[in-house]
């Protein structure tokens, strides 16, 4: 039985918010005449997970620290001091693990993040920076309304180096807008040309609630056509493997021994305690939950404190797991990474083979082509089910 945890702690505060952005963020002035009643947000605000924090934390009582998360939103946005009081009060709640914990910290580029970065490290504790960089173009940023500049990631890139971090990730966006194949490769020689130890590559979605959803809904903006997605999608794959890192994950590459330790947890089904506004957590399984459970915090700042300050866990949304979701959960998950799904496994978990609950699925997608059978007893993606790995999900759930 796994005793870990995951800690995720969201902050829900950004200089702009992004037009394709469906997170629960809002935005603040962080510099300025506004500065100041910013600093007092942040002070409140880091307050209020401390809170949550000793409310929650006796559930997962006897369990050790694996990684902590700080996700938002713009958690840069944060002074040092602010995250390393969140971080000691974690690590004071649950003892570290055999294994040294991950600490994340997603950055935007940006030079009030550039100026703290040492003191993420030496004070915060950070061990791992994910960078926002989206791309090094500056008119698909501008497009994608994001506030930074090509040249504003390289100096973050180099002054995160400088910083001593030894451990960077970057997020690219691909499929995006006028996004052509040329842009594509030039963002990704420069990403490559720095080196960095894991590269996530996100395709952009027009999600309902937002700007660009709404556009698309009105049909003023159009999805990136299927094909030159997938062959995006191909392309990435070829250079990043070819350049030394393992895809294990569809959106994810890492060189050995740099794969994200905290999100690996949410493709493995393991148990996550979010923190502040909106964030999610995954419950273990207990008596009367024997699947296990997972809830959302309320997207709203004053909902979620106010349900804290009446001593109430803050719960926006819950759900029960039942065999039937935690089975498709189980399969799609498992083949979204690059071990597949170990069909034992499932087996002595939920009393019955993937192929006995799933056989029709699992079948055509064999005969198809895009699941491969590997003589280890476990079910994997191949090549051409990667491109079209979506779809081949969808059928479990």
């Amino acid at each position: 039985m796994d005793s870990s945890l995951g800690v995720y702690v969201h902050i829900p505060f950004c200089t702009r918010v992004c037009p394709y952005c469906d997170f629960a963020v809002e935005a603040v002035a962080s510099r300025g005449s506004k500065a100041g009643d910013w600093r007092a947000s942040e002070d409140l605000y880091v307050a209020g997970v401390l809170a949550e924090l000793a409310l929650r934390a006796p559930t997962f009582r006897g369990r050790s620290l694996a990684s902590l998360y700080f996700g938002g939103g713009t958690p840069s946005l944060l002074r040092p001091d602010s995250l390393a009081r969140i971080r000691e009060a974690v690590e004071a709640a649950f003892s570290p693990g055999s294994e040294k914990v991950e600490v994340t910290l997603e950055v935007n580029p940006s030079s009030v993040e550039r100026e703290h970065l040492p003191g993420f490290r030496t004070e915060a504790g950070v061990t791992r920076l994910s960078l926002g960089v989206q791309s090094f173009d500056d008119s698909l940023l501008k497009a994608l309304g994001r506030a930074h500049t090509g040249d504003a990631c390289r100096r973050t890139l180099a002054a995160a180096r400088e910083a001593g971090f030894a451990n960077l990730s970057l997020d690219l966006m691909f499929a995006a807008l006028h996004q052509t194949p040329a842009m594509l490769e030039a963002d990704l020689a420069e990403a490559l040309a720095f080196g960095p130890e894991h590269i996530s590559c996100y395709e952009l979605v027009f999600e309902a609630p937002t700007p660009f959803g709404r556009a698309a809904a009105a049909g003023r903006m159009n999805p990136y056509p299927e094909e030159g997605s997938a062959r995006m999608v191909e392309r990435i794959e070829e250079r990043l493997v070819a350049s030394g890192y393992r895809r294990y994950e569809l959106t994810n590459y890492a060189r050995p021994g740099y794969e994200a330790v905290h999100n690996r947890r949410y493709w493995q089904r393991r148990t996550v305690l979010g923190l502040g506004v909106g964030a999610h957590s995954t419950d273990p399984a207990s008596p009367g939950r024997p699947h296990g459970a997972r809830h959302a915090n309320p997207r709203v700042r004053q909902s979620w404190m106010d349900a804290i300050g009446a001593g109430h866990w803050p719960i926006g949304e819950e759900e029960i797991l039942d065999r039937g979701v935690a089975m498709a959960e189980a399969c799609f998950l498992s083949l979204r990474c690059e071990e597949g799904l170990d069909e034992a496994a499932f087996r002595a978990e939920f009393g019955v083979s993937p192929r006995a609950e799933f056989g029709a699925a699992i079948d055509g997608f064999l005969d198809g082509g895009l699941l491969e059978a590997s003589g280890d007893g476990r079910l994997k993606l191949s090549r051409s089910g990667r491109m079209l790995a979506d779809t081949v999900c969808a059928e479990f759930v």
